[in-house]
């Protein structure tokens, strides 16, 4: 799990449900700016880049090389990958 990230205690999500919608409990669903409090702690939404998660060394690597040279050519903001794995 990336630095700074950790579980979320089961409190949080009651607590959401009561301050932001029963179907918006998960963090990715709170209102812009959404946060709670529990205690001393506080809890945001993050939204970890896929380049923090998957490591750019790794067997990834060649995929990284052309979302790069794609992102040079046309500009991050119109590279996208969408990946499925099928089972």
């Amino acid at each position: 799990m990336p630095e700074g990230l950790a579980a979320l205690p089961d409190e949080l999500y009651d607590l959401a449900a009561a301050m932001f919608g029963e179907g918006n409990i998960a963090p990715s669903r709170w209102p812009a700016g959404g946060e709670l409090q529990i205690g001393d702690e506080v809890y945001r939404p993050v939204s970890p880049a896929y380049r923090d998660l998957v490591p750019a060394d790794g067997p990834w690597r060649p995929v990284w090389n052309v979302m790069g040279t794609l992102a040079e050519l046309h500009g991050e903001d119109n590279v996208r990958l969408v990946v499925w794995f099928g089972g």
